[in-house]
């Protein structure tokens, strides 16, 4: 009964007006955007030794820990690796005490990716730069992704992203150029 909605994505407009029955005249497709005095590019070296990371190649992941967000593909894409030890997956976000964590935590373990993942939990807002410039790479290895705010606040920072082509990813990564969808 809205006389308006604002959505992020012409995939997400075109969902709901498809599962919904919405009006598409009703609907209007406003792409959020990131705080670029925030979300800028810094020297990767730095950024490094601020969060006393070392030489080895860093892949990034920024998210809430849910098994949408596709973590246990990234971590057998991990161990696939024929030297994982030389990388570091940091997976910022999610809640301390979650299910999901444990699950993770448990298939990290499973996979002997202990020394080769960091759980970083929640990071504050004036940080999380610091961690997309720190990295090599991010990774958006989700099922799903209305739009992918990781992918757009990684960009920003001049850091490249590989992520599932799927919902509103590919309005961000422009495969080949700003990044990889897979």
């Amino acid at each position: 009964s809205a006389d308006s909605i604002v959505l992020w994505t012409n995939d997400e407009r075109h969902a709901v007006v498809e599962h919904c029955g919405i009006d598409p005249e009703k609907i209007c497709v406003i792409p959020p955007g990131v705080d670029l005095t925030r979300f800028r590019p810094l020297s990767q070296r730095q950024s490094k030794e601020h969060l006393g990371y070392g030489e080895e190649k860093t892949i990034l992941f920024v998210g809430r820990l849910e098994p949408l967000k596709g973590l246990d593909i990234l971590f057998r894409a991990m161990a696939s690796l024929e030297n994982s030890k030389s990388v570091r997956l940091n997976v910022v976000g999610g809640d301390e005490n979650s299910r999901e964590k444990t699950r993770l935590q448990a298939l990290a373990t499973q996979m002997n990716l202990n020394t080769s993942i960091r759980f970083v939990g929640k990071v504050s807002q004036d940080e999380l730069p610091v961690h997309y410039n720190a990295a090599d790479v991010c990774v958006l290895p989700s099922h799903y992704e209305s739009f992918g705010l990781a992918a757009l606040e990684a960009a920003a920072c001049g850091r490249p992203v590989i992520a599932t082509n799927v919902g509103g990813i590919p309005a961000i990564v422009l495969d080949g150029t700003t990044g990889y969808l897979v």
